[in-house]
């Protein structure tokens, strides 16, 4: 997916792998960070006003690295992990494509709805790879990844999904101490199932469309939460 992602650019994908071995002998923390370092939409092109703070997509990365240097300078005794994903969503020759399917690192197959929600498929990858070569104890995912979020809560709060009631309240609590206020938010059955594909195992997104007012008002964080519970599995996340 990764690889996908990054295909319409003259520079290559990376997945960066930040660690700090801490000295107690636990599973570490991953930290899980979309780095795309500029994202036009591919593709499904984005409009044109607005599009110069795209440079500002690898926000997550960059906030994962900063925790990985903060625990690294106070010699912090727990281990963590970061995966960064890192690349360009860019629109070229080898560009994928809406209505491809994809093949991810976890060998679940992808159907392409629209190339602009990207951030959910280096995600899937990152997640994979924390998983299978870390066995962490948590993932915890940080990323600008859609501006549904942002209509429901506005600029003063993040949107927080998760499979682990704990792990969500203790992340919660950490944000309110160091005013990164969240905010909970639902994945529920049904959007799960508006992700159900007829050619692959899941759909990125929902098609514009089905949602109400032709999809415009499409509960699409909601959606890509859902999407990113697939490949966390039974994973704190």
């Amino acid at each position: 997916a990764l690889l996908a992602v990054g295909g319409g650019s003259v520079f290559p994908p990376r997945l960066v792998v930040l660690r700090w071995r801490g000295v107690l002998p636990v599973a570490p923390v991953a930290f899980i960070g979309k780095g795309i370092v500029f994202d036009t939409g591919g593709v499904s092109i984005k409009p044109a006003q607005g599009m110069e703070a795209m440079r500002a997509d690898m926000a997550g990365a960059a906030a994962c690295a900063g925790a990985m240097l903060a625990l690294a300078r106070r010699r912090s005794p727990a281990p963590a992990v970061a995966v960064l994903a890192i690349a360009e969503n860019a629109t070229g020759a080898a560009s994928y494509r809406p209505g491809d399917v994809i093949r991810t690192a976890s060998r679940r197959t992808v159907e392409v709805i629209d190339t602009d929600a990207e951030g959910r498929l280096v995600l899937a990858d990152a997640i994979h790879h924390a998983i299978t070569a870390f066995r962490p104890s948590a993932i915890i995912d940080l990323a600008t990844l859609t501006g549904s979020i942002i209509t429901a809560l506005g600029h003063h709060r993040g949107g927080l999904f998760g499979n682990d009631a704990a792990l969500m309240a203790s992340v919660a609590a950490a944000g309110e101490a160091v005013g990164e206020s969240l905010w909970p938010m639902p994945i529920g059955a049904r959007h799960r199932e508006d992700l159900a594909s007829d050619i692959a195992d899941i759909r990125q997104c929902a098609p514009s469309g089905s949602g109400a007012f032709g999809g415009r008002l499409l509960p699409d964080a909601c959606h890509a939460a859902a999407f990113l519970r697939e490949f966390a599995g039974e994973r704190p996340w």
